[in-house]
């Protein structure tokens, strides 16, 4: 289901989201209206009602500490984003530094690495992976600092940079896989245990207009924080990260490299 709803545009899974929870919530309502309905006394309606108070209490608390996980968790993944477009500047601007002519070559491989992450290891890193041609051009560029040859003390700093740009470049890359990997938070599945235990504590009242209206709209509500936790779970998917900065960073290197 989670694959599903995240394999949808942001409208139509949100839309999907609240519709699922709506239907599922009124469901247990209704069926918990019928129950509670054959054994309601004025002594069981109290405790009932208090229930539904600390169930619902504790249902938002789980929803905002699972809200604020996948907020803190996606600010890591731009974090690291940022860092990684750093190193891969600094390895432009190093290569510049260390021969402007006898790096022309090697510069324009970075400048295909960084379009292969935004056309290869995006599009791959939605389906959990990392992009074949992102990892041959990362390969090729390797390959050629290692056959520079430093003539100078200077070149030989540089090229030493250079090596370290390249190698933190190899883990900003592991880092977003990882991120791919990354499973929604565990504790969301007893989120909607909760709202369903919540709606079955709402069986205490019977259906009446105006509070299937106030259920229906807490439903749709709690159905659209789900899908945000969801979909923010998985940052390569609907709403998330973009490869903005990659793009922005292949103009600036393109014009440097005519």
């Amino acid at each position: 289901m989670n694959e599903f709803l995240l394999s949808q545009t942001t409208l139509v899974g949100s839309l999907l989201s609240m519709v699922l929870a709506t239907a599922a919530g009124l469901l247990v309502y209704a069926i918990s209206s019928r129950i509670i309905k054959r054994f309601q006394t004025d002594d069981l309606k109290d405790p009932t009602g208090s229930l539904f108070r600390v169930v619902g209490t504790l249902v938002g608390l789980m929803l905002s500490l699972a809200f604020a996980e996948v907020i803190v968790d996606l600010r890591k993944i731009e974090n690291a984003i940022e860092r990684e477009g750093v190193a891969i500047v600094d390895t432009f601007n190093d290569l510049y530094r260390y021969d402007v002519d006898a790096t022309r070559e090697i510069r324009s491989v970075l400048i295909d690495y960084t379009r292969a992450v935004i056309d290869d290891d995006w599009p791959a890193l939605a389906n959990d992976k990392l992009g074949d041609r992102a990892g041959t051009l990362k390969r090729q560029l390797e390959e050629s600092v290692w056959k520079l040859q430093p003539a100078t003390p200077m070149q030989e700093k540089v090229w030493s940079q250079i090596l370290a740009d390249i190698d933190a470049l190899s883990d900003h890359r592991l880092v977003r896989l990882d991120n791919a990997l990354a499973e929604p938070p565990v504790y969301l599945y007893v989120i909607i245990f909760g709202l369903l235990i919540t709606m079955a504590c709402f069986g205490a009242y019977q259906p009446q207009g105006p509070l299937v209206v106030l259920v229906s709209l807490y439903t749709v509500f709690v159905g659209l924080v789900l899908y945000l936790i969801l979909t923010l779970s998985d940052p390569y998917q609907g709403i998330g990260v973009d490869p903005t900065t990659f793009e922005f960073m292949i103009q600036k290197m393109e014009a440097l490299n005519e």
